[in-house]
């Protein structure tokens, strides 16, 4: 009887079942449903990081890096507009301004730095409002993108496509030929000049902006922007973006020298191939000149 009432002293023992795994959320599922679509809109993309934010503000969802080595930030907007495009803002300038902290938080020998870093933004509903609000960062290096669901008997799948504001169509002319139109009398003459000189750098240079602004890009890669600031006409070569004032025709042959310069880099991005997730190229150091003066001298005539 002894014996009997210490077994029933003993405290009953826990047997430990196995973990089973935990299944998705209805949110989480969409998330990642998003998230894979990200690789129709990038090849190859890969979500190196997630749900930083930066001392200032700036935010992103994710953090990402294509196979050439350019970064990408990811937000998701919310059903506030203002917010989101002031979250768009945050980050766009946070790119420009801190890209070499972002290189050094994702990895240096993960990032090529000499790709400019892409914002893609993608909205949770239809909103043109936000669209077009957001599209206007578009040389800012921004992309809008937004969720659309098919159903079909073979089921249900999401995509995510690329937004475009509908109204540019009918706000009248854009790019190039806006920017030659809002120019005073006494610029038209060094912005055609302007126009026709970049033009000739290269066939495949593609030109965009508005009244204010012009951007030149070669396979995405931004070349060179000109600003009109009042009535002056202003400069820049990524990536350093360094200003150069043009105030007459002959202020083209420094704009165009540094245009080439980058032109070659950006050629040379595009036309080498670099391993996942290695290191970019090292540079092979020469104290020759990009291009002879010979070569120099024909886009300047």
């Amino acid at each position: 009887m002894a014996a009997r009432a210490k077994k029933d002293d003993e405290p009953d023992k826990v047997v430990d079942e196995p973990d089973r795994p935990r299944a998705k959320t209805e949110a989480e599922g969409a998330t990642s449903t998003w998230i894979n679509a990200l690789d129709e809109i990038v090849p190859g993309i890969e979500v190196v990081d997630r749900d930083l934010v930066f001392e200032g503000g700036a935010s992103a969802d994710l953090v990402a890096v294509d196979p050439s080595g350019r970064l990408y930030l990811v937000q998701r907007t919310h059903e506030d507009a203002d917010r989101a495009v002031l979250e768009a803002l945050d980050a766009a300038c946070l790119m420009r301004g801190q890209t070499e902290l972002l290189v050094r938080h994702c990895g240096e020998g993960r990032v090529n730095p000499e790709r400019a870093p892409r914002l893609l933004v993608v909205c949770s509903g239809p909103d043109a409002r936000l669209v077009e609000r957001l599209s206007a960062l578009g040389d800012a290096g921004v992309l809008v993108l937004a969720q659309r669901t098919v159903k079909s008997a073979a089921g249900e799948r999401s995509y995510l496509v690329r937004l475009d504001p509908s109204s540019r169509a009918v706000v009248g002319p854009s790019g190039v030929a806006a920017f030659l139109r809002s120019l005073p009398a006494r610029l038209e003459p060094l912005g055609s000049a302007l126009v026709e000189r970049m033009e000739r750098l290269d066939e495949e240079l593609v030109a965009s902006g508005d009244s204010t602004t012009l951007v030149w890009r070669l396979s995405g890669e931004v070349l060179a922007k000109v600003e009109r600031i009042g009535e002056l006409l202003q400069a820049s070569v990524a990536p350093q973006h360094e200003p150069l004032p043009l105030a007459e025709v002959a202020d083209l042959d420094e704009l165009v020298e540094r245009a080439l310069g980058r032109l070659v880099r950006v050629l040379g991005l595009t036309r080498k191939e670099r391993p996942l997730g290695g290191p970019p190229p090292a540079r092979e150091r020469s104290d020759e000149p990009l291009l002879t003066p010979e070569e120099i001298q024909a886009f300047r005539e």
